[in-house]
């Protein structure tokens, strides 16, 4: 039975993100943020929210605020890796320049 309180589909979403972050599934957590989004979004329409309500909105908030620092962290690391592929297939490049130079004085 899904979760009826906005405290428990808070909280639920909390754990979708936590167990995402923590396998570093992105595509999960590209899924789990869009559900985030959509719950908050019906939140906002709310005039006032309950206590535990409030308590597991901040709980959620603090997670994602780390998911985005892992985000990041990731962004960088391919950014890196990226990097370096290109480097090695420019000096890939280099080398295949002169070894076509050198069959050409060859012929």
């Amino acid at each position: 039975m899904p979760p009826v309180s906005d405290s428990e589909r808070l909280m639920a979403l909390h754990g979708e993100l936590q167990a995402a972050l923590q396998s570093d599934d992105w595509a999960a957590v590209a899924t789990v943020d869009a559900a985030i989004r959509q719950c908050l979004e019906t939140l906002a329409g709310r005039i006032e929210l309950d206590e535990p309500t409030l308590a597991a909105k901040s709980r959620l908030k603090q997670l994602h605020g780390k998911g985005l620092r892992a985000c990041a962290d990731e962004c960088e690391r391919l950014r890196l890796l990226l990097l370096n592929h290109l480097e090695y297939a420019e000096g890939r490049a280099a080398y295949q320049r002169i070894d076509m130079f050198q069959a050409g004085d060859r012929g």
